[in-house]
């Protein structure tokens, strides 16, 4: 189970609601989740205890869709040089081509993937 912190989770046994406040990593016990409650209790639940519910999309703001745009500008600007390279090296038009689409969408999504993403822990 991937879980962010801030995410709402219902705990199977009394049916609270609560937002995940941490993780942490116990030997004897496995992972354990802090889960806020209402009052700004603390609560602390095994991953099994509870579940999570689904996540709501935010809409996109101006400044991240600006960031998104600009790391799409810089995964063509790459592509671009990157095809000149391949085809100033005698490459045929097919691989010049795959060069260029394969670095178009592993500069630009490398880039969005690395700093738009939500922190997500594993429990």
């Amino acid at each position: 189970m991937l879980l962010t912190i801030g995410d709402v989770v219902r705990i199977r046994a009394d049916k609270e609601l609560g937002s995940v406040a941490g993780v942490a990593a116990h030997r004897a016990a496995g992972s354990v989740v802090d889960v806020q409650m209402n009052g700004r209790v603390l609560r602390t639940v095994r991953p099994q205890e509870f579940e999570s519910s689904p996540r709501g999309f935010r809409p996109m703001i101006k400044a991240r869709a600006l960031i998104r745009l600009l790391f799409i500008g810089l995964g063509f600007g790459a592509a671009v040089m990157n095809g000149m390279y391949v085809h100033g090296l005698g490459a045929s038009l097919a691989v010049t081509v795959f060069v260029t689409v394969t670095s178009v969408t592993t500069v630009s999504g490398g880039l969005i993937n690395l700093f738009n993403r939500p922190r997500r822990f594993r429990v």
